[in-house]
């Protein structure tokens, strides 16, 4: 019984006892696993912290290195470039410049480190070392020469572009930060989570963090079993808390850091033993063990399931921890995704993008943006964004343009910059700000595209329509749009603008003689010589050929005017030097101009320039060369004008056109040998009119030509009446008007295909010209004049005395005859000396001279007496008709 007893308490002894190291095993691999979770948990947290700090050193290295030489070593520039990014970093680091020789420069915190020496730290002789350039270094945790915070240091080596040494920039991180983390991150006392350097120095450890800081564990079990893997599990009693615990541990790729993860396994220990000293006294009460196994096993059981539903709920809390911190950190790599994605947009965008921090320096730009500036993102890095302006845009645009970005966040619009060679180009820019968590401005991320050649071709086009390419001065379209608004101007500020109409006197002549080359010349400078005569405030346009205004605003002078009209008629009227070297000519000219004021002459813009153009008008049938304001009068005198036109056009078709003779005498004897064709118009209401009443209409209008065909031809009919009669040598001359020469339809070939008909000889027809025309066509060199002496017509200068003409021309056409202006003849005794010594002149010449104007036998016989040749006047006969002339050469033949 006793044998039977003993074995089944024996036996059931090694059940319980079986049962209890179970349970144990099943335990510490619950610990094991539940700390290998909180190590990678842990690991994932210290990883994203130095990838973040380390970012801001990289970041702060570069933008020292593209700094210039000199200022690179300004320890001002330093400070002046981390003080700046205070305000971008926390509590937890911040960045401190160390330079080459070790001596603090400054810091991105208002601590003055200056005269302190951090030579002999590790973050700072690692560095010394070239092969450490471009690698992140870690330092051993320590106190901090300043702060005297307990920190551990992160560090950059920092150079210039030509790769020598400037010194080190340094992140002090503060340990209390993964304290914090780690202490938020234990369901229970029984964890330990701590941070420890690849040196052997805790760098951070909860719980017990002051004892632990620093403490050096290089020869404990944790390197023993680093040396053999670089993650793992083991057991030990821990000489910081003297507890024994179950260690995962893990050291971070890349990174001289371990995180080791305990749990503390006191409470199992215990448990065992008691269970085992239990088992023991039942031997010795094998009774009473019996009679209380029961009972005493089931509530054993009780408690160790109580335990074992403790430790899994606290696995399925870590298992829950582990689940949440992999979800965080699939988030942050979800993230990174999403960064690596926006920064590949960044690279390879065709538009240009530039970033910048909240104070306007550059922190990086994409290739785009290096290809359009022509700067590289080393170049530019820390400069500040307003550095690539050209200087076109004022300080009052930038305002504009910061105020807007401050208010809404946002801008757009078009701005010029300057690229790395000096060239400008117009950028059209989309600026948005990137905002931190406390709303405040983090970055600015500008898009920039180059619209450069977009806007010349625009501005090319906007300048075709609205500018004379010639000139350069606004044309028709632009000059009625600063008209209406100057318009309006006056009407707010009630002060008079004046329109002024300039016509240039002449400038057909240039053109036709000098040839259009020279006429655009005369036009530029006419533009520069207009514009320097006004205000900067007037408008001067150019409205096409030879008319130009000019808009005088804001007059609170009459005279004002007065003197900018005088200013005009001084530029015109003064030579212009027309080409340079063998090619210059001299070109003179003057101008015709009309003055209206608003809004006293008028109302709206076609009334003013009506009336300015009426008024120039009038100042030339005055003479030419002045100014003249518009009156009332010239709205009538400008319809009847129109009127007579029109009348005129008509007036050849409808034969309403007389032609008369004036007979020209030979002096010598008396005898009618010649009579000059004039023509009249019968108007059907106000009857006969005289040439000075519509011809220059007619020259205006271009009407002359018709006019000028019609006369010759019925001048030619009556010349060979007359010769029929018996005087074949008489001769009928015909005025030809300057505006026939210049007017292409005015075909001289067809007058001598005419008389060909005719079977007139051409010598009987004497071609009268003015003076001034031969001057144009000698300076022209053209053949219109030539061709009718070759034709072996005669020619005839009218009025000789009048002009500029000069005698080299006289001989160089072989002028026939010189008709002495009558003005020499009425003069008396002066006007004869002139006249007589004109006729000394033409006769050493071969000219003969035909005195125009003789009224009195005292005229006659003073011209008589000088030898002029020929003579007619109203003193021989007024003008008469064919058939008057016809009766006269027959009585005259008869006598």
């Amino acid at each position: 019984m006793i044998t039977g007893l003993l074995l089944m308490a024996t036996l059931a002894i090694a059940v319980v006892v079986s049962q209890f190291h179970t349970s144990y095993v099943e335990r510490e691999l619950s610990v094991q696993s539940q700390t290998e979770h909180y190590v990678k948990a842990m690991e994932a947290h210290v990883i994203y912290s130095i990838q973040s700090v380390d970012l801001s050193l990289i970041g702060f290295a570069n933008a020292i290195k593209v700094l210039p030489a000199k200022q690179s070593r300004s320890p001002e520039t330093m400070a002046d470039l981390l003080s700046s990014r205070g305000s971008s970093f926390d509590s937890d680091y911040w960045i401190t410049f160390i330079d080459a020789k070790g001596n603090g420069v400054a810091t991105s915190t208002a601590t003055n480190i200056v005269g302190n020496s951090y030579a002999d730290r590790d973050y700072f002789k690692a560095h010394l070392d070239e092969a450490n350039k471009g690698k992140l270094f870690i330092g051993e945790p320590s106190i901090g020469k300043v702060s005297k915070k307990k920190l551990f240091f992160l560090s950059r080596r920092v150079e210039t572009a030509k790769g020598e040494f400037l010194g080190v920039v340094v992140a002090p991180l503060n340990v209390e930060r993964y304290v914090k983390v780690f202490e938020n991150s234990r369901f229970n006392s029984d964890i330990s989570i701590t941070l420890v350097h690849g040196g052997g120095k805790i760098i951070a450890r909860v719980p017990n963090f002051q004892e632990a800081f620093a403490r050096d564990l290089g020869a404990t079990a944790l390197f023993d079993n680093i040396r053999r893997a670089s993650s793992g599990t083991y057991k030990v009693v821990s000489i910081i808390d003297n507890l024994s615990r179950i260690f995962s541990y893990r050291m971070i790729d890349g990174l001289p850091l371990i995180i080791v993860v305990g749990s503390n396994d006191t409470e199992s220990t215990r448990l065992q033993q008691q269970n085992y000293l239990t088992a023991g006294a039942g031997l010795a009460v094998l009774l009473l063990l019996m009679l209380g196994a029961g009972h005493f096993s089931l509530r054993t059981y009780t408690r160790q399931e109580e335990r074992e539903q403790r430790y899994r709920t606290l696995y399925t809390a870590s298992r829950e921890m582990e689940v949440q911190l992999l979800a965080n950190e699939e988030e942050r790599r979800k993230n990174e995704e999403s960064m690596k994605l926006a920064a590949l947009l960044f690279q390879n965008s065709g538009d240009a993008m530039m970033v910048s921090d909240a104070d306007g320096k550059i922190l990086t730009v994409n290739p785009a943006f290096s290809i359009l500036s022509g700067y590289t993102e080393k170049e530019l890095v820390g400069h500040r964004t307003y550095e690539l302006a050209s200087g076109r845009d004022d300080q009052e645009f930038f305002t504009r343009m910061f105020d807007c970005i401050i208010n809404t966040g946002y801008w757009k619009g078009e701005l010029w910059q300057q690229n790395k060679d000096g060239e400008e180009y117009l950028v059209s820019m989309l600026v948005n700000t990137v905002y931190d968590e406390q709303g405040n401005p983090f970055r600015y991320v500008a898009l920039l595209s180059d619209i450069t050649k977009k806007k010349e071709s625009e501005d090319l086009i906007w300048r075709q329509a609205n500018f004379d390419a010639l000139t350069g001065l606004p044309n028709r379209r632009m000059f009625h749009e600063h008209l209406r608004q100057e318009m309006k101007k006056t009407d707010r500020s009630h002060l008079p603008m004046a329109l002024v109409f300039v016509d240039l006197d002449h400038f057909k002549e240039v053109n036709d003689t000098l040839g259009h080359d020279k006429g655009d010349m005369l036009l530029k400078e006419v533009a520069t010589r207009l514009s320097r005569s006004v205000r900067s405030t007037d408008t001067v346009a150019r409205l096409g050929g030879d008319e130009f205004t000019v808009i005088i605003s804001e007059l609170r002078n009459a005279g004002d005017v007065v003197r900018t009209a005088q200013e005009i008629l001084k530029q015109m009227s003064t030579p212009f030097q027309l080409g340079d070297g063998v090619d210059k000519q001299v070109a003179h000219i003057s101008s015709s101009i009309g003055i209206t004021l608003y809004p006293e002459d008028g109302k709206d813009a076609e009334c003013l320039i009506k009336n300015a153009d009426q008024a120039m008008y009038a100042a030339k049938q005055q003479g030419r060369n002045r100014f003249n304001y518009f009156a009332p009068f010239m709205q009538e005198a400008s319809r009847e004008r129109m009127t007579l036109v029109s009348e005129l056009r008509e007036a050849v078709e409808r034969e309403q056109l007389r032609i008369l003779f004036q007979p020209i005498i030979d002096l010598s004897n008396g005898a009618i040998v010649k009579a000059e064709a004039l023509v009249r118009w019968q108007h059907p209401v106000r009857g006969l009119m005289n040439p000075a009443e519509f011809i220059g209409s007619a020259e205006s209008s271009g009407v002359i030509v018709g006019i000028g065909d019609w006369v010759f031809r019925q001048a030619a009919r009556e010349v060979r009446k007359l010769q029929a009669l018996g005087t074949p040598t008489f001769r009928i001359s015909v005025n030809k008007s300057t505006w026939q020469f210049r007017d292409c339809d005015s075909n001289y070939q067809q007058w001598l295909d005419f008389l060909q008909e005719l079977e007139l000889n051409p010598r009987s027809i004497i071609i009268e010209v003015t003076e001034s025309l031969l001057l144009e066509t000698a300076n022209a060199n053209s053949d219109h004049v030539l061709a009718f002496q070759h034709a072996h017509m005669q020619l005839s200068l009218d009025d000789f005395g009048s002009g500029h003409c000069s005698v080299a021309f006289l001989k160089r056409f072989g002028i026939d005859y010189i008709k002495i202006d009558p003005a020499f003849v009425h003069q008396g005794a002066d006007g004869m000396l002139i006249c007589e010594a004109i006729i000394a002149m033409a006769h050493k010449l071969g000219i003969k001279v035909i005195a125009e104007g003789i009224e009195t036998p005292q005229q006659l016989s003073a011209l008589t007496a000088a030898g002029c040749d020929l003579g007619q006047g109203y003193l021989f006969s007024k003008p008469i008709s064919g058939e008057e002339l016809e009766k006269q050469l027959q009585k005259q033949a008869h006598l």
